[in-house]
């Protein structure tokens, strides 16, 4: 199973299905990998069920996952997700950079945040 330390600030199930996706996308969860069941997450974090199926839907919902009746929810192929997630992130950064320049951020200092994070990535990896 996974680990994750929910924090304040984030509903629940929003937390949990970055955690997944962060392991689905990063390949510590591969191609038709079997998730946990909803009780198991659910217990294994002391959270409601409820909140674990609404994550799961969400995933499933974005073609990260896919669900069989009775048996369970599995990682999708990776074709089926990428294209989409990227997108999801390309159009967030693309609303986060419009927001920094309407407040007064300039192009150079959006350069030299977005240069300092990937070096601070890089550094991490």
């Amino acid at each position: 199973m996974f680990s994750m330390r929910l924090q304040g600030g984030a509903p629940i199930y929003e937390q949990l299905e970055q955690r997944i996706t962060e392991l689905i996308l990063n390949g510590q969860m591969t191609e038709n990998e079997k998730l946990p069941a909803v009780r198991e997450i659910a217990k294994q974090l002391s959270i409601n069920p409820n909140t674990v199926q609404k994550t799961y839907a969400n995933l499933e919902a974005r073609g990260l996952i896919y669900s069989i009746p009775a048996k369970g929810s599995y990682v999708a192929a990776r074709g089926e997700y990428l294209d989409k997630v990227r997108g999801e992130s390309m159009e967030a950064f693309s609303e986060a950079v419009r927001k920094a320049l309407k407040q007064g951020l300039t192009a150079k200092e959006l350069h030299e945040i977005i240069d300092n994070i990937i070096n601070n990535n890089s550094k991490e990896e």
